[in-house]
């Protein structure tokens, strides 16, 4: 019993809720509640009352001709989210790291988490200035170069999304008006990559590029984070070049091939 004469509530009951959804995707072929009640020492009740739960978030999915369970399709789309983002940090690790190694500017990998770009991995550049961009963080899609490469390139409705609501302003270079910031979108898809200058913070800049996966979709973006002194406005073309070439060899890595997909 917990504080409130619960029996199964609280902390105890995601423990037990997972606990059932780990014995659903380890079975071998559905499974049913008695044997899932037997497995984790538990009442048939319990188990119920969580498969119902899990079901009603599509975590299980239930025969209803045998009244068994198995995953449902959520539970794939998790995984596959999951396996994604791995797989996306393991193919960028030797290329951002001689892509920092080559400009010596921190490097930034970033993933799609919904319709919130997410930063995965940044390697920090050579200079004293740590440019604050952190694992875990979310990046402004219409305020930052990887998100606007990410309005360029992905699938999903983005665009539609953000311009549902007002494009707030960080500083006095965001671009909040719609048509400004679609301009500077199709300059991305023409060009390949983005700048940012003074749009998230004063001072800072970035030039972005897509990461593709082997469907041509975005999987994520890479970046070069840096002052505007040595990240100007119109960045070097060294700096875009090695840039493009770390995105492709990434891309490459994920299965990407330009003809193969323009040919579906």
């Amino acid at each position: 019993m917990n504080e409130k004469g619960r029996p199964d509530g609280g902390v105890k009951s995601v423990q037990m809720a997972f606990d059932v959804l780990e014995a659903v995707a380890a079975a071998p072929d559905e499974i049913g509640v008695s044997e899932l009640a037997v497995l984790l020492g538990t009442t048939k009740g319990t188990v119920f009352r969580h498969l119902q739960t899990l079901a009603e978030r599509g975590y299980i999915d239930q025969n209803p001709v045998s009244s068994r369970y198995k995953l449902g399709m959520r539970s794939y789309l998790i995984g596959q989210v999951a396996a994604s983002r791995i797989e996306l940090l393991s193919a960028s690790i030797e290329a951002i790291s001689a892509l920092r190694d080559e400009i010596g500017e921190t490097v930034v990998v970033s993933a799609l988490r919904g319709s919130s770009l997410v930063v995965m991995k940044t390697v920090f550049g050579k200079s004293n200035l740590e440019i604050g961009v952190r694992q875990g963080s979310e990046l402004i899609l219409h305020g930052t170069a990887q998100g606007k490469i990410a309005l360029a390139f992905s699938r999903k409705p983005l665009l539609q999304q953000i311009l549902r609501k007002p494009l707030l302003a960080m500083t006095d270079q965001t671009l909040t008006e719609p048509a400004a910031l679609e301009a500077d979108i199709e300059r991305a898809r023409r060009q390949g990559y983005i700048t940012a200058a003074n749009e998230e913070t004063f001072g800072i800049n970035a030039i972005a590029a897509p990461v593709l996966d082997g469907t041509g979709d975005l999987a994520g973006t890479i970046a070069i984070v840096g002052s505007i002194q040595n990240i100007k406005a119109v960045p070097d073309v060294p700096q875009v070049q090695a840039l493009l070439k770390a995105s492709l060899r990434i891309s490459w890595n994920l299965g990407f091939d330009k003809m193969t997909v323009s040919s579906r």
